[in-house]
């Protein structure tokens, strides 16, 4: 973010683990955790890779543990699915 205006300040509390992890991260990439936290926040919310309608409904299905194909391998996998 270039303006210094119009920003605003949130807290988060994150494991510690995680943030020596966020720490360690900006320091090979020579960022700021704040700029790449900013990075993947501006990132998540203007991606264009955004489920369709379609996706969410499957990944419904799967939160809810319906319509699952249980499979001992990819082989029996792509059997099941008819690929």
């Amino acid at each position: 973010m270039s303006a210094k205006h119009n920003l605003s300040r949130m807290t988060i509390d994150i494991p510690e683990e995680d943030h020596k992890r966020l720490k360690a991260l900006a320091a090979v990439l020579g960022k700021s955790m704040r700029e790449i936290v900013a990075d993947w926040i501006h990132g998540y919310l203007y991606s264009e890779n955004t489920p369709n309608a379609e996706t969410l409904k499957a990944i419904d299905k799967i939160e809810k543990n319906k319509d699952l194909i249980e499979a001992t391998d990819v082989q029996d996998l792509f059997k099941k699915l008819g690929i």
